[in-house]
């Protein structure tokens, strides 16, 4: 009697926790359905055929940098006016650590290593603020610039 109980306590304890065991697997989501194509607008009747509104692509917009770079590059311009270069490429740096992919920061960073002197570093900002540029020409030109003194 003693081994049919035990025997009974073991399977249902095996039956317990083979209920308890997963697969590990979860459930699969169904595949998104793409969008639906945009209505074509209806045939003109006048037989003149009207092409669809696409928006002007604007490659060689400079972006609008945020209040508080501009602001950090207006106090950055005024302390180099001011002859305080340490200062300004403290703002600078500070700038770039609040949008590090603005070339107009790189830029201006550059001109202040190169008044102080440190043409190897000029040289190195104004080629990482010509590979953020873009499409920015004259900004491009003012990098070659400081580039060519740099290497003077």
């Amino acid at each position: 009697m003693k081994s049919s109980s035990r025997i009974l306590i073991l399977l249902s304890s095996a039956l317990l926790l083979a209920g308890c065991a997963s697969t590990g697997r979860i459930a699969s989501r169904p595949a998104p359905t793409p969008p639906p194509p945009p209505p074509q607008p209806p045939a003109p009747e006048s037989g003149v055929e009207v092409a669809p509104y696409r928006p002007p692509q604007v490659a060689n917009a400079r972006p609008q940098p945020s209040r508080a770079v501009q602001a950090l590059l207006e106090r950055a311009e005024d302390q180099q006016r001011a002859g305080d270069l340490v200062a300004a490429a403290n703002t600078l740096e500070r700038a770039l650590r609040i949008d590090p992919n603005d070339a107009r920061v790189w830029n201006r960073l550059a001109h202040v290593r190169l008044a102080q002197g440190r043409y190897r570093q000029a040289a190195g900002l104004a080629a990482k603020s010509n590979a953020l540029a873009r499409g920015d020409a004259a900004l491009k030109a003012d990098n070659e610039r400081i580039i060519a003194r740099a290497r003077q």
